[in-house]
């Protein structure tokens, strides 16, 4: 499908970065678009009203995406103001770093970091691919995009980011159970970035020897995971399938 326009979109996690890009990108196409957040509110507001300078309906809404009674009533708020969702993008996620040796003494700051994650990178998605996904498919058409990471294409893992691999895995794995429960009505896919914007809190030193290791030697941007998600909304052959934007890394093993 080339023509997107009246579509309506949901993008979670759309207040700033990765996220922000996508929801531009989708209202540059004509989408309307619904954008959550959790707590960047100035920014989601900003971002709000960037889309509706493009002359398209868009609303941002705050939910706490780890609450199914907040996800629900996120679906309910968006439906309400734009209509039936077309086009989710499971985009919102965290980056917290979790060293084995510190989770392994403190089982309470275990437990309430990975239920925190799980709930964010795999309930939420599912829950939300589910509802919303089954609406699409009794309306005839739907695209769903989840943004994971490049270590689950190749089942790699690096140190001390053990529950945010593991939960990422975790949202590869339901993009594949849904992409069979919708078809083929509503195709969903993933998009597995490698380095796109540094993290929060990253020294420039480090962020360099990143960059150097990649072939490309430059992180993709976040305008190239958005011009990845419009490439699988348009798409009609792809389900259960990955697009890889690493800087070439994967390739090096």
């Amino acid at each position: 499908m080339k023509d997107l326009g009246g579509k309506k979109a949901l993008v979670t996690g759309a207040a700033r970065r990765i996220g922000r890009e996508i929801a531009l990108a989708l209202a540059d196409q004509g989408v309307d678009v619904a954008l959550s957040f959790h707590s960047s509110e100035s920014e989601a507001r900003k971002t709000e009203k960037d889309l509706l300078a493009r002359k398209v309906n868009a609303v941002a809404v705050k939910a706490d995406l780890t609450d199914l009674d907040a996800c629900d009533l996120l679906i309910d708020s968006v439906t309400s103001e734009l209509g039936p969702v077309d086009i989710l993008v499971n985009n919102a996620s965290d980056f917290p770093q979790t060293r084995l040796e510190e989770l392994d003494t403190d089982r309470s700051r275990f437990a309430l970091q990975f239920d925190r994650l799980a709930r964010l990178h795999m309930r939420a998605p599912l829950y939300l691919g589910m509802r919303l996904g089954r609406q699409m498919k009794r309306n005839g058409w739907g695209r769903i995009v989840n943004i994971t990471d490049r270590i689950t294409v190749k089942g790699q893992a690096y140190p001390n980011w053990s529950l945010y691999l593991a939960t990422k895995y975790g949202l590869y794995g339901l993009t594949q159970a849904l992409a069979v429960e919708l078809c083929p009505e509503v195709t969903v896919n993933s998009i597995a970035p490698g380095l796109v914007i540094p993290p929060l809190g990253m020294d420039s030193q480090e962020a360099q020897r990143l960059r150097d290791r990649l072939p490309l030697k430059k992180e993709a941007g976040p305008e190239e995971i958005a011009a990845d998600v419009l490439h699988l909304v348009r798409s009609s052959a792809k389900t259960g399938t990955v697009v890889v934007t690493d800087g070439g890394i994967g390739v090096q093993g």
